[in-house]
């Protein structure tokens, strides 16, 4: 099966993910609708839980507008799309937020109990409101994975996430790559695209690479505890998933980061500055000429407008500052708790972002913990591996209700 791919512009760390889809779409079930987050905290593997306050959790989901999308967005004949401001909740005090996003449905008559849902995370692009996709003429690229998923036969609704987005109004900081906010943006965008009135069913799968893989692995540890009234989650696809950030503090002490790795850095410490003021951007960025929060503009990322001269040491200035970083980067790591929820893994044996040894480490780990896990494996591809038709079969079948594979 051919594969397309959207692609941001970026030095190599992010984006699109995705491979055309064949169609077959059998019909819906209902889901389970019990809910155990009501007034309660989130997973049980937060080393400090966070207590969802009463508003964030009643009000979860709810969209708050919708407006046209841009003209210059290409999108299949008949395609019926809109974007969204809904409501969600932050990972980090537990308070109710606005994120910004959009919903996408085929123009053909939806199957019988609405279309099937992919809820799509996006990879990194920046810290900023200015750095959302849905805010941008090519959603930074990510239109032709939204393009591939219609063909297919499937809705499909994006998420910024919290802090990235100019139609949100003032809302906390995005907390980059911290797992719990990130979860709760993917399952709330999901309940909002099955209550705008487009024909969207209860059944859906979340697929996202590297910052998205991420997102979308949390997405299935959380669902359980968040997910009531969001239907039911059928499997997620992480591509190139960043899962276990800490060898970024790590090598940046030994002065082993990768070209691509130094290029990233500078997201990595402002973006968990912004969610642990512990974390001082200036501890760690002393040796570049500026430690201003990186933005984006003119339809670029951060990371493709960001330069880092090659041979900077990007250690921090004392002991006390890596291991405050390294201890925030370590709270962030996945897995965290064990899921149900059927998790496709596919990486490249070569990836310049994530090494290899801590990728499968991690894929060991929650194979240890009883997650249900198929791995994929690509040599000589790096962070923007391709997963080829494989992928397109695993959500058919996730779709058809067929037993999940796993090679744990």
């Amino acid at each position: 099966m051919k594969s397309r791919w959207g692609r941001a512009r970026s030095v190599g760390v992010c984006v699109a993910v995705v491979s055309v889809f064949g169609v077959g779409i059998s019909g819906c079930t209902s889901a389970s609708e019990t809910d155990s987050t009501a007034g309660a905290s989130s997973s049980a593997a937060s080393s400090t839980p966070v207590v969802l306050s009463s508003e964030a959790v009643e009000q979860r989901g709810g969209i708050v507008r919708t407006d046209d999308v841009p003209d210059s967005w290409s999108l299949p004949d008949g395609t019926v799309a809109k974007r969204l401001v809904y409501r969600s909740t932050s990972g980090v005090d537990g308070s109710a937020t606005n994120v910004s996003g959009a919903v996408f449905v085929p123009g053909s008559t939806p199957p019988a109990g609405g279309w099937p849902l992919i809820a799509y995370a996006h990879g990194t692009t920046g810290i900023t409101p200015d750095c959302a996709p849905s805010d941008q003429a090519d959603m930074f690229g990510d239109l032709t994975a939204v393009r591939d998923f219609l063909d297919a036969g499937y809705a499909v609704v994006t998420t910024d996430y919290q802090g990235l987005g100019m139609r949100t109004g003032r809302q906390a900081p995005h907390p980059y790559l911290e797992p719990l906010t990130a979860a709760y943006n993917v399952i709330d965008a999901a309940r909002a695209a099955q209550s705008a009135g487009l024909g969207v069913g209860p059944r859906w799968l979340a697929a996202g690479r590297s910052q998205g893989g991420a997102a979308v692995w949390s997405t299935a540890e959380e669902f359980a505890g968040y997910g009531g009234g969001s239907g039911e989650l059928l499997g997620v696809v992480a591509v190139a998933p960043l899962l276990d950030p800490q060898y970024f503090a790590t090598r940046a002490q030994e002065n082993t980061l990768t070209r691509a790795q130094q290029h990233l850095y500078p997201l990595v410490v402002h973006g968990v500055s912004q969610a642990d003021p512990a974390v001082k951007p200036g501890d760690h960025l002393s040796s570049l000429s500026s430690s201003a929060v990186p933005v984006c503009g003119d339809d670029r990322t951060a990371v493709s407008l960001l330069s880092v001269p090659a041979h900077t040491s990007l250690g921090a200035v004392t002991p006390e500052a890596a291991q405050t970083l390294h201890g925030r980067l370590e709270a962030y790591t996945l897995p965290r708790t064990a899921t149900k929820v059927p998790i496709l893994a596919v990486y490249g044996a070569a990836d310049d972002v994530i090494p290899l040894d801590v990728m499968e480490d991690t894929l060991r780990r929650a194979c240890d913990s009883g997650d249900r896990v198929l791995s994929r494996r690509h040599e000589q591809q790096g962070h923007i591996v391709n997963p080829g038709p494989a992928m397109a079969a695993w959500v058919r079948d996730r779709v058809a209700g067929l037993p999940a594979p796993s090679n744990c």
